[in-house]
């Protein structure tokens, strides 16, 4: 007899072969006719992320793209040089079929546009301007710290790198990317002081580049007779994409976000210089006699048309020219739509308006302010994650080997309202035992690592507490305090007294004036002057039975108790300070 079911359970117990070389079979099929089907049809994906390893092949110096311009301007091709213009005459159609070709891969005349954009418009150069103008402002340092691997020959080579020329123009031309999306810088590599460097920063337009077609993120080299161009050459181009908002890159940058603003404010201004010419001038009437010929009144009809360009006519003595003023003249609506739109570009670039427009307190300026260097905070740390990517690491690998860990660039942004506060907390919390990381507090405060051998700030020795001066020095010093280089009282003292005056100046740190060195010689020692006074008032007190007793014991112990000491001490600082007195007086 047969039990089917103990088939099935036969078979359900038995392992199933590994599909594992199956899968990897048939994965890496898939793979290869992926890529066939990318070269046929000329439409490609991102790069694997594998291919920007750096392996032997791309730490060959002996590459010829590497101390070549390969994305140099051509005079026909996908490289030209010579652009039509877009702006004129733009038609809000022809507005959204350039922001929808953008998207889907057509470029140019979205990259013309923003172009153009920045040379026709005042307000939105100015504050597209600084926001550039901010970021590539802040100076560079070189983190090395942080990382414990770092060779310090490693770093010193980065921090010579960052520092020149050079490195700050490219820095320029990478923020073009805040308003087209992205900005592709050309490096021409060299041999140069015992190292592989880059000799030069070439800015490339970014029409000389496209998108990959399916993600559209990674930026690719135009080429004739494809799509979507090809990959760029490791260690050949620093690619900067801000990453204003989420979504393919041609999407973000403020070229596209004030594009509608910009037109608008473009009609805005026609409109408002149509409205000027009309009405800006008055309305001139000729007025002619019932007799007057067709000539005459056609003469009159030149001379009045004339007369706003010639401001000079000649009419027949019985004609006349009347200048009638507009009544009820308004441009308002003009002016406030204009100023409406540069304000939402303000807001959209810079955060604010503030600063930018006119009008508001400085307490709001500065709160708006604040949010300004949250967004410069955000761009610089997109800079450096493009600049260690593209840049620092190939430079590192070039030199000291794939495998050498290099030091990241940063932009360090300082806060200046919590500058104090944070001095204030490290001076308490410091000496009680708070670790805190020193290029923590450098990257807080602005401040970059000091090069070795350099002049530096450091704190006083340990242990050197300020030397209080004696009695006998204040006495002698505290005249010789109100101006001991002016030469007022330096004919009293000796120079050896004028010299330990000035060191006993020094040693104490004081700042103290006049009537505060006199108070503080009258205050020394007055416990044991006032001790045997305050004892006999306190046996006074604890023998009588009332208070008239104790007032008549009080007045018993006047003449008795011995007061001198007090008496001349109180004495010296009262002619101190009649002579004070009288020396500020005196012309």
């Amino acid at each position: 007899m047969k039990f089917p079911f103990l088939s099935r359970l036969r078979a359900a117990l038995t392992p199933a072969p590994d599909p594992s070389p199956v899968l990897r079979q048939a994965s890496e099929q898939g793979r290869g006719a992926l890529e066939a089907e990318e070269h046929r049809t000329g439409m490609h994906g991102p790069s694997p992320v594998a291919t920007a390893a750096m392996d032997a092949a791309a730490l060959d110096r002996g590459r010829p793209e590497l101390a070549e311009e390969t994305a140099r301007p051509e005079l026909i091709g996908v490289r030209a040089f010579w652009d039509q213009t877009v702006a004129s005459g733009l038609s809000p159609e022809r507005m959204a079929i350039i922001l929808r070709n953008a998207i889907r891969g057509d470029h140019r005349p979205y990259l013309e546009l923003a172009e153009e954009m920045e040379e026709r418009d005042p307000h939105y150069f100015s504050v597209l301007g600084t926001r550039k103008r901010v970021l590539a402002a802040v100076p560079p340092a070189v983190d090395a710290e942080s990382r414990k691997a770092v060779d310090p020959a490693v770093a010193d080579a980065v921090r010579d790198l960052v520092q020149e020329p050079q490195f700050r123009e490219m820095l320029r031309d990478l923020t073009d990317a805040l308003g087209k999306g992205y900005s592709v810088v050309e490096v021409v590599w060299g041999e140069a002081d015992g190292m592989w460097r880059p000799l030069a920063y070439k800015w490339r337009d970014p029409k000389y580049f496209t998108f990959d077609f399916i993600s559209r993120t990674e930026v690719r080299a135009q080429v004739l007779g494809t799509i979507d161009g090809e990959a760029l050459a490791p260690a050949k181009f620093i690619a900067h994409i801000p990453k204003l908002k989420s979504g393919i890159p041609i999407r973000g940058g403020f070229a596209r976000i004030a594009a509608w603003a910009w037109m608008f404010k473009s009609y805005t201004l026609k409109d408002w210089m149509t409205f000027l010419d009309v009405y800006g001038m008055p309305i001139r009437v000729g007025k002619y006699h019932p007799a007057a010929t067709p000539d005459e009144r056609r003469r009159l009809l030149t001379a009045v048309s004339s007369i706003a360009t010639d401001a000079a006519a000649i009419i027949p003595e019985s004609m006349a020219i009347e200048f009638i003023e507009a009544k009820g003249f308004a441009d308002k609506p003009f002016e406030n739509m204009g100023r409406y739109l540069d304000e939402q570009m303000s807001k959209a670039i810079l955060g604010q308006t503030l600063t930018v427009e006119s009008g508001g307190s400085m307490a709001q300026a500065k709160v708006h302010n604040l949010v300004r260097i949250d967004i410069l905070r955000d761009d610089v740390d997109q800079l450096s994650a493009t600049l260690n990517r593209d840049l620092i690491r190939w430079f590192v690998g070039f030199n000291f080997g794939a495998e050498t860990l290099p030091p990241d660039v940063l932009f360090p942004v300082a806060e200046p309202e919590d500058v104090a506060a944070l001095t204030n907390a490290l001076g308490t919390l410091v000496p009680l035992g708070l670790e805190v990381s020193m290029a923590e507090v450098r990257r807080k405060l602005g401040f970059g690592e000091p090069d070795e051998g350099e002049a530096v700030l450091t704190a006083p020795a340990a242990g050197k507490v300020p030397k209080p001066a004696t009695d006998g020095q204040l006495d002698k010093g505290w005249m010789r305090r109100r101006s001991p280089s002016s030469g007022r009282f330096a004919a009293a003292f000796s120079p050896q007294e004028r010299g330990e005056e000035i060191a006993l100046n020094a040693d104490a740190g004081s700042t103290m004036d006049e009537v505060e060195a006199i108070g503080e010689t009258g205050a020394d020692d007055w416990e044991p002057q006032l001790a045997p006074i305050v004892e006999r008032i306190l046996q006074a007190a604890e023998r009588a039975t009332s208070f008239d007793d104790f007032s008549a014991r009080l007045a018993a112990m006047a003449g008795e108790i011995e007061a001198d000491p007090m008496a001349k001490r109180l004495a010296v600082a009262t002619l101190k300070t009649r002579a004070l007195g009288l020396l500020d007086a005196r012309p």
